[in-house]
């Protein structure tokens, strides 16, 4: 008798993981039909321009992703430059604030931060061949609205929780667990005014917050893709003279 109780749990089991995991299947289905991201694989650049909040302020930007993982952003901040470059494999920053305009090359977190934000394809898709662990985790109420949620655990081990609209289906908040400065730091990204470009449907507005309290915002103004982009825009910036 406890041997057949073993075999009838074994059975439920395998046959619920089978279910949770058509379940994901389909809601990641519904969640790529939505922003359309069959034209998405066809891009192969993308070039955004906006601007980025912060304490009362507005910074212009642009950013420019291209395939495969390599990104540049700039910043003009009170009339200097901060930029950002990943090539692929690594990432440098220039910060005038600290007084050089020499870039220098980042530390791990912040390489694997803009390796993520390089992939234009997000996270969600291939998570399996991107060495991540993806499962659901039921829905909940948010600010009204029901959402399904999607823990993602990258390769890294970095933890991140999507929460998507039960109804759209897209994209609505983001959370997620980072070191910064060697202390544990809660961020949540909550995306909205969604807008169709080119017959994808795209985020236009993110606010970021850092342990409950708003860090920027990003407005982004225009997006363009399959511009043509110079490759050396990706590597090392050069030192200004």
């Amino acid at each position: 008798m406890k041997s057949m109780k073993i075999i009838l749990l074994t059975i439920m089991t395998a046959f619920i993981g089978q279910v949770n995991a058509q379940d994901l299947e389909e809601v990641l289905e519904s969640h790529f039909e939505a922003v359309n991201q069959k034209a998405m694989l066809k891009v192969d650049n993308i070039h955004m321009v906006g601007k980025s909040g912060r304490m009362g302020q507005n910074f212009d930007f642009e950013i420019w992703q291209v395939r495969p993982g390599k990104s540049r952003m700039e910043v003009d901040i009170q009339g200097q430059k901060m930029i950002q470059v990943y090539d692929g494999e690594k990432g440098y920053m220039v910060a005038p604030w600290t007084g050089s305009a020499e870039a220098q090359e980042v530390g791990e977190t912040e390489s694997e931060q803009m390796a993520e934000q390089a992939d234009i394809d997000g996270e969600l898709w291939n998570w399996k061949e991107k060495g991540s662990q993806l499962t659901l985790e039921g829905t909940e109420d948010f600010e009204g609205t029901e959402v399904i949620l999607l823990k993602l655990i990258n390769k890294a081990g970095n933890e991140k929780t999507y929460f998507l609209d039960a109804d759209s289906y897209l994209i609505v908040k983001i959370t997620g667990k980072m070191q910064m400065q060697g202390a544990e730091v809660v961020s949540e990204s909550f995306l909205s005014n969604y807008k169709e470009v080119d017959g994808m449907v795209l985020p236009y507005f993110i606010e970021n917050r850092m342990n409950g309290q708003v860090a920027n915002s990003i407005t982004v103004e225009s997006m363009e893709f399959d511009t043509e982009i110079d490759d050396k825009m990706f590597t090392k910036p050069e030192t200004s003279k």
